[in-house]
């Protein structure tokens, strides 16, 4: 028998979410417990090199899939609301006609390399962290804004985030979301304003940047449809969307193309450790803080892939899951892994092995080390009772088995369409289906949490 979810009744809502490797618009039936998603739209997508050869994102097409992936969803039946979220840190610019200056840059182009110099220029990291509570990343808004085009920069008259730059495609409102605009190193995290000493120091004017506004409120409408905002920043919109009822040790690991692993947090720590450790304080979408740290995803096996051929990720992941004996190891916090123009090359040499060494002992040597980078960031959280894995990166039974067998931890697979769901979850609270946060949660289906020894089970549901 098939299991369905119950009808209660509600709206459906759209959520757009987009991955910086796939592209989702969503169908979210919010009158469905669980609530049901439908993913309507997909389309993968990568940085595209421009004629100076830097890394910029198709952004044309890109607005184009969420147009036709948004005709998609409510060419199936009514809409209540719109979400959008996307990755954090990149932006665009508008001109005086509220039109782009040019592409927005992917945060993996290179241009950022000098960013240290930029910390020494603001005082330093340990003041910027006291200020910000952002971990230091080469790709942090300030410091790509530091190193952006001058001509570029002269001729723009906003700088928007990437969530709510489709936001002002749909609905011609700028502003910024809290998530989002918490991911640029840019925010006070104690007032929770931009920082006006902090963008000047980088050269860009203090007007350019829009009025910050919470999840949940309505930026405007599209074809009559309410658009609101949500965890513009898509980890924020997943960990919404974390469990049923997380506990006050849960942790969380909110798996695609990065890895990120932290726990929920009433507020932010901006304790010498945690900067020491390289931790962030990412701002909750419905209050509170992600405590947490990036390590690298399914980034590295999907930059090796093209060099095997292409072969299907549930492939190498099942091959790799019959890897017996001890595997080598890398560091998944290396920021020689955010662009290498040749991934399997930088990954095999990494890990000591040649470059024609066989996919799944490559593969199964990059779970074990993603498996062990989380383990040591757990660590360093401490008091941990359990994991929440959710996310497309979820699915890998290796992965959580690995991850419960270097922990010893109860290990829960949650939603695989986190983000979307937890896109959906604010546009349910904003349009009065839920409550709050709590509430909201209690509608999700409950995840079993299995002892870490059972946490051996077979790899058959790897993807």
């Amino acid at each position: 028998m098939v299991s369905r979810p119950a009808t209660t009744g509600g709206p459906v809502v759209v959520a757009v979410d987009f991955g910086a490797s796939s592209i989702r618009v969503c169908r979210v039936d919010l009158g469905t417990r669980p609530p049901a998603v439908e993913v309507v739209h997909r389309h993968a997508h990568r940085p595209v090199a421009d004629g100076a050869g830097h890394l910029r994102w198709d952004w044309d097409r890109l607005v184009a899939e969420m147009d036709a992936g948004l005709a998609a969803a409510v060419a199936r039946g009514p809409v209540a609301s719109i979400g959008v979220d996307t990755w954090g840190v990149d932006y665009g610019l508008l001109d005086e006609r509220g039109e782009l200056v040019a592409p927005p840059f992917s945060y993996r182009d290179d241009r950022t390399a000098g960013y240290d110099q930029v910390v020494d220029a603001v005082g330093g990291p340990a003041a910027l962290y006291a200020t910000t509570g952002v971990q230091l990343q080469a790709f942090n808004t300030i410091f790509q804004v530091a190193a952006h085009d001058g001509g570029e920069l002269a001729r723009a008259r906003h700088l928007v985030l990437l969530p709510e730059l489709l936001v002002h495609h749909l609905t011609g409102a700028i502003l910024a979301e809290r998530p989002s605009a918490g991911t640029t190193g840019l925010v006070d995290i104690t007032t929770g304003d931009w920082s006006a000493d902090l963008a000047a120091a980088v050269g860009l004017d203090p007007v350019l940047l829009p009025p910050i506004a919470a999840a949940g409120e309505r930026a405007g409408e599209w074809r009559g449809i309410p658009v609101h905002l949500v965890g513009g920043h898509d980890t924020a919109s997943a960990v919404v969307a974390m469990g049923a009822a997380p506990g006050p040790r849960s942790a969380f690991v909110s798996a695609g193309t990065w890895l990120l692993v932290g726990r929920e947090r009433a507020a932010p720590d901006l304790g010498e450790a945690a900067r020491a450790g390289n931790f962030t304080n990412e701002i909750g979408a419905l209050g509170g803080v992600r405590f947490l740290k990036n390590l690298a995803g399914a980034w590295l096996f999907e930059g090796c892939r093209p060099a095997w051929g292409d072969p299907p990720v549930a492939d190498l992941l099942a091959a790799a899951a019959t890897v017996d004996g001890e595997l080598p190891l890398l560091d998944v916090t290396d920021e020689r892994f955010l662009h290498p123009s040749d991934m399997l090359a930088e990954v095999t040499a990494a890990l000591g092995l040649a470059i024609d060494a066989v996919p799944a002992l490559v593969v199964a040597a990059i779970v074990a080390s993603q498996a062990a980078g989380t383990a040591a960031v757990l660590d360093r959280l401490g008091d941990v009772a359990d994991v929440a894995v959710f996310g497309g990166g979820g699915r890998s039974a290796l992965y959580r088995r690995s991850l419960a067998e270097r922990t010893g931890l109860p290990v829960v697979q949650g939603p695989v369409e986190a983000t979307a769901l937890g896109n959906a979850l604010v546009q349910g609270i904003a349009l009065g289906r839920y409550a709050d946060l709590a509430d909201a949660r209690a509608h999700l289906a409950r995840a079993t949490v299995g002892a870490a020894a059972s946490a051996t089970a077979a790899t058959a549901g790897d993807r």
